[in-house]
């Protein structure tokens, strides 16, 4: 593990979310490296300030405010604009998008709760807030996926975690993500955000059009387990030609065999 694939998983490594494998590599890098040390020591005193903050009560103004935001947002994705999106900008201006997008969310929730308990006869106002939190992070997403930076693409597939029905075009950019990011952490990533619809028929066939497109044989062998898992037959003709290809990683057509066997093919 690699010291720029150590820094990518620093947020986990915090969080516990590391496997006990990874963790392990993780924690030989931090012992060998102080600048390693010194970031996750950053990060953790940043996250422990964050949630020292008093809880934030929303304003009466906060709904009008949020459909304004929302209007702007949505205006903004209409327009043809080069580059990607215009309202998300690298550099301390994007920055600050950013934290008031978080913010907003965060405050919207907030208000969303309050009013559920509130005024148990406004469901279909809920409701409507819901599905318009659950667009904004689909944005919000959908622009981190575009960001040249690995970390930033790996923030958008969690962000798309987050998000319960996925529409055509996020689930577009993360088979996307899976097929060409450079980064195989991030593929990874987009892969463990896709197995969540693994049951669409439409994403088991975009993995199983995954595996010959990747140049990572763990990539290839994730993939394979996800769709043995499901036991999805319409892999078998894939995982053949996988274990008669001698030029594939060892690793990779052992795999394809074991997943053949599996199936009861």
């Amino acid at each position: 593990m690699t010291s720029e694939e150590c820094r990518l998983l620093i947020p986990q490594y915090l969080s516990g979310q590391l496997t006990p494998v990874e963790q392990g590599f993780f924690e030989a890098e931090l012992n060998s490296s102080a600048d390693l040390r010194r970031e996750v020591e950053e990060l953790r005193a940043l996250w422990e300030g964050l949630g020292s903050l008093p809880e934030e009560h929303p304003s009466v103004a906060l709904r009008a405010r949020f459909y304004q935001r929302l209007n702007e947002i949505n205006n903004a994705r209409n327009r043809p604009v080069r580059g990607g999106f215009a309202w998300w900008k690298p550099g301390l201006s994007g920055l600050v998008r950013q934290a008031t997008m978080a913010l907003a969310l965060v405050a919207l929730g907030i208000y969303v709760g309050h009013e559920n308990r509130s005024a148990p006869g406004s469901a279909k106002d809920v409701q409507q807030l819901q599905s318009q939190v659950q667009t904004l992070r689909q944005t919000v997403a959908l622009s981190l996926l575009d960001r040249q930076s690995a970390t930033s693409r790996l923030e958008g597939i969690s962000w798309s975690s987050q998000v319960q029905r996925p529409d055509p075009q996020l689930m577009a950019a993360l088979v996307r993500t899976l097929n060409r990011d450079p980064n195989v952490n991030v593929r990874l990533s987009s892969l463990d955000a896709l197995e969540k619809f693994i049951d669409d028929s439409t994403v088991r066939k975009a993995l199983v059009e995954s595996i010959p497109l990747q140049d990572s044989p763990l990539v290839q062998i994730v993939l394979i387990d996800a769709l043995v898992h499901v036991r999805d037959n319409a892999a078998a003709s894939e995982l053949k030609r996988l274990t008669g290809d001698t030029g594939m990683n060892v690793a990779v057509r052992q795999r394809a065999q074991w997943g053949l066997q599996k199936l009861g093919l």
